[in-house]
């Protein structure tokens, strides 16, 4: 009996050993083929992680970011000029900031009146209420303010709306502009700017030049963005009119700009359009005009420092977003 027992024990220790071992066998397997699959997925995961990263970096770009530093650098530029003769307006679209100076002060706009026509007939073009390829008469009475594209048409020709809409802006033709608001009348155009704009032109038949400010411009400015990215008929004339470099003081370098100016006796203005990816809107008016045509650089070295702190925000915004998204 007492053998019996002994043998029945000691086959009870082998099975426990047996199953133990069984079970230290299938630990080991499952952690041999876990090690396994970790590393056969390790490439998979990294790539995974990093397209995650890819797309917290690129969200944080699409945000609105502005820098301490792009204060701080404007506050510098600003110490350097004359409130009495310089205003600035600048609006970064996607970031979503505004730098401004002396913005409320109202100058002699002179052309840049130009580009509320050119606004006021493109916007009744696309309510079918004028229609640009319609004529206008070129009558002597405007031969002596034409400037030199419409001094190559001859008096008495009929000339399309779509032309002089052109030569006001491409050239800043006096002529051609006169004859558009001869020919949609004062009244009617001073309503459709108050009525878009909320802003209330200075003009009379004797004078269609308006007193403007930066703050104007810059609405202007905003349905003028939306025309010429509208991508018809109407935003390649108007984007092809803008873009220009007749008395353009926003260019510099190979930095170019859609831009209308205004220019009368010392009084020198310049509005445009940064159209890239990061778009942005600059007015600058200024009391610079002379004969030496210095104006010219002047605004030009103004508008490279307003570049110069754009680009400077976005640079550190990228350098916070990478920081954000890869150095966690």
């Amino acid at each position: 009996m007492r053998k019996i027992k002994k043998k029945k024990k000691k086959n009870l220790n082998k099975i426990v050993i047996i199953i133990i071992l069984i079970e230290l066998l299938f630990v080991l397997e499952k952690t041999y083929w876990e090690s396994q699959i970790k590393n056969d997925f390790k490439p998979v995961l990294k790539e995974l992680q990093q397209q995650n990263n890819d797309i917290m970096y690129n969200l944080c770009l699409s945000v609105p970011y502005q820098s301490d530093q792009t204060n701080l650098l404007f506050s510098t530029l600003i110490s350097t000029l004359n409130s009495n003769s310089i205003s600035i307006y600048f609006e970064d679209l996607n970031n979503h900031y505004v730098l401004s100076f002396n913005e409320n002060k109202s100058y002699y706009g002179a052309s840049i009146t130009k580009l509320f026509m050119a606004s006021y007939l493109i916007d009744s073009a696309k309510e079918g209420l004028i229609n640009l390829a319609e004529t206008i008469t070129y009558t002597n009475n405007y031969k002596n303010m034409a400037s030199f594209k419409l001094k190559k048409h001859s008096v008495g020709e009929n000339i399309s709306i779509s032309t002089l809409l052109d030569y006001s802006i491409s050239t800043s033709d006096n002529a051609a502009y006169a004859m558009l608001a001869n020919y949609v009348g004062v009244d009617n155009f001073k309503k459709y700017v108050k009525n878009t704009f909320n802003i209330n032109l200075t003009i009379n038949s004797n004078n269609l030049y308006s007193y403007l400010n930066v703050v104007d411009t810059n609405i202007l400015l905003h349905h003028i963005y939306d025309i010429i990215n509208s991508n018809d008929e109407y935003s390649i004339l108007l984007k092809n009119a803008m873009n220009n470099t007749n008395y353009n003081g926003l260019n510099f370098d190979n930095v170019a700009f859609l831009h209308k100016y205004g220019y009368y006796s010392n009084n020198y203005h310049n509005i445009g359009i940064l159209d890239r990816e990061n778009p942005y809107f600059i007015s600058i008016f200024s009391l610079y005009g002379n004969k030496d045509e210095s104006h010219l650089t002047m605004v030009s070295e103004i508008s490279k420092e307003i570049y110069n702190i754009y680009q400077t925000n976005l640079t550190e915004k990228e350098n916070y977003c990478y920081n954000l998204a890869y150095n966690q």
